[in-house]
């Protein structure tokens, strides 16, 4: 017992000191300052949860142009892009082995005795024969230019 009460005083001030640190965190949620943590000062809102319906757009639309057999099955696909502003509809040509994609198209299946593919646009499957008719032209034509205007005599 007497070799406590000889404690160096430095240890006896850092013991006090420890307890008080310990009870100054104790003392924390009485702090007034707190509740400006909670208040709405500014007056701010939550932003409304509205959920935006964007319009759906149509699907490309596609044709079968032709189907090879040179090593794996491959389908000639024509593609219609619709139109998305600021976006003009655009149109290409593409050429799949089966279950190659490009953008949104995926070849599923080719069957070249029927004349027919099963391709999956945009997560809808579809069919599409040769038979269906051929892609409209590429470019549409032009008009014809107007004829010129009719010479005038010379007034003298």
């Amino acid at each position: 017992m007497r070799r406590l009460i000889k404690l160096p005083s430095w240890l006896w001030i850092a013991l006090v000191l420890g307890l008080g640190v310990e009870a100054v965190v104790a003392d924390i949620p009485s702090n007034p300052y707190l509740g400006i943590t909670s208040s709405n000062v500014f007056r701010l809102k939550q932003p409304d949860r509205r959920t935006n319906d964007a319009p759906t757009l149509p699907l490309p639309r596609i044709k079968l142009v032709g189907i090879t057999t040179f090593g794996d099955k491959r389908a000639l696909l024509r593609v219609f892009l619709p139109a998305r502003p600021p976006d003009p509809a655009t149109e290409f040509s593409c050429i799949l082995a089966v279950g190659q994609r490009s953008g949104v198209i995926q070849l599923l299946a080719v069957d070249e005795l029927a004349g027919s593919v099963r391709i999956s646009n945009s997560g809808k499957e579809m069919l599409l024969n040769l038979e269906e008719g051929t892609p409209g032209p590429q470019n549409p034509p032009s008009r014809p230019a107007p004829p010129p205007p009719p010479l005038r005599a010379a007034s003298r």
